[in-house]
């Protein structure tokens, strides 16, 4: 397919300064066969249209990903980062929040939510909760490939090039004949996805990524010239909440330092924001910018919560006072009153099982289906720990007579 030198050149011309990219590391055939595929036809040849940029986008071989690429990131995440983050939101009550740039077809998001998966079993919280602890954004400049991210669908050689143990079974063969794969529902219900752009994202500053605690931007900056990467990895790092994580890859790791607010980690590529945003305070809501966006964008808002977080006793404290209550409301028989003081208990801290029981317990009078599957995510967590270890704030009560109480109730009346 053969494309015009002007149209070509034009093309190129709106790319670099729309979306940042100068396209290194591609051939000038490469870049020549995306512009003319996207022009073809009956399509306008107007480069300086965003509908047709974008379909030129969505044909430019800059998508190459697959399930977790770079295995020493994903150990890390697993290992160190990801319990950390976990424990962090936790304790100011809502869930981690990632976001991914340069997403693809969701790749790196869908590893993501596997990766956390691991984490979250390793607190006794099963795979199907995921959603509630953590929220992971998608977004690339490729429309093409963000519906594709939505549908949950990957290619063979995404799946391929991934070690199976990483993918722990959440990735199942759809259609041999294409070799098509879809993730898991529960992998899915983390992820959401959108069309973005990273220059005016990285314009916007804390407006687009304040409210983050995990930011990915991995080989998304080799395709722009050298002073612009290190313009907008400047822009981005200095964007971040304080205590939030920044990952590009390694090839880009050198970026890191360019806000001169990021400090490394413990992996290449890795670094942690140090300072506030200036004129934030502890507890900030969105920002007049953050409400505006650029030109009237409303970029996602991920809501953080910064600066101190509550202390572990006070958290400690929530979770007995509201399940004395709950245990006080369920001995006079108000179910209703009951079950929302140990709803109260686990936003406090959701890894507890006590008031998962509870929670099963008083709700199947109202919502039998949803009881069996608190009891059945109890009975899985509680199979996970030593039969003989005691559960935190039920004197007395073992994991095993946890687990027995449990499947007492999905077999009673209303149960199983």
């Amino acid at each position: 397919m053969t494309c015009p030198r002007d149209l070509l050149d034009a093309a190129r011309r709106q790319l670099e300064s729309a979306y940042g990219l100068a396209l290194e590391g591609l051939s000038e055939q490469q870049i020549a066969t995306a512009v003319a595929a996207g022009t073809s036809g009956e399509a306008s040849r107007d480069t300086s249209d965003p509908r047709v940029l974008a379909r030129i986008v969505d044909r430019l071989p800059i998508d190459e990903s697959w399930l977790f690429r770079d295995d020493a990131l994903w150990s890390w995440l697993v290992r160190e980062a990801g319990p950390a983050l976990v424990e962090r939101a936790l304790a100011a009550g809502r869930p981690v929040r990632v976001l991914s740039l340069g997403c693809s077809a969701g790749q790196e998001p869908f590893s993501a939510a596997i990766a956390f998966q691991a984490v979250l079993e390793g607190m006794a919280i099963p795979p199907s909760s995921g959603a509630a602890y953590v929220s992971i954004l998608g977004v690339d400049s490729s429309p093409a490939r963000i519906e594709v991210a939505r549908a949950g669908v990957v290619n063979a050689w995404s799946v391929q090039r991934a070690r199976p143990d990483w993918l722990r079974g959440k990735v199942k063969l759809e259609d041999r004949q294409t070799g098509r794969h879809r993730v898991e529902p529960s992998v899915l219900a983390m992820c959401r996805f959108e069309v973005g752009n990273l220059v005016p994202m990285a314009e916007a500053g804390n407006a687009a990524f304040g409210g983050y605690d995990l930011v990915f931007c991995r080989n998304v900056l080799i395709y722009f010239r050298p002073a612009e990467a290190e313009r907008i990895a400047a822009q981005v790092g200095s964007a971040l909440d304080a205590g939030a994580t920044l990952v590009l890859s390694a090839a880009e790791a050198h970026l890191l330092g360019a806000s001169r607010r990021v400090e490394p980690l413990g992996h290449l590529g890795a670094g942690r924001a140090v300072r506030e945003v200036p004129g934030a305070g502890p507890f900030p809501g969105p920002s007049r910018r953050r409400r505006a966006g650029r030109k009237g964008r409303r970029w996602p808002d991920a809501r953080a919560a910064t600066g101190a977080l509550p202390a572990a006793p006070t958290r400690r404290d929530a979770v007995e006072a509201h399940l004395r209550d709950a245990i006080e409301h369920a001995a006079a028989g108000r179910s209703m009153e009951a079950l929302r003081e140990a709803r109260a208990a686990l936003f406090h801290d959701p890894r507890q099982l006590f008031p998962r029981l509870l929670v099963g317990r008083h709700l199947i009078p109202f919502d039998v289906e949803r009881a069996r599957e608190v009891l059945r995510e109890l009975v899985d967590a509680a199979s996970r720990l030593p039969p003989e270890a005691e559960v935190p704030h039920a004197d007395g009560l073992s994991v095993g007579q946890l687990a027995t109480a449990a499947r007492l109730l999905l077999r009673g009346p209303g149960g199983e």
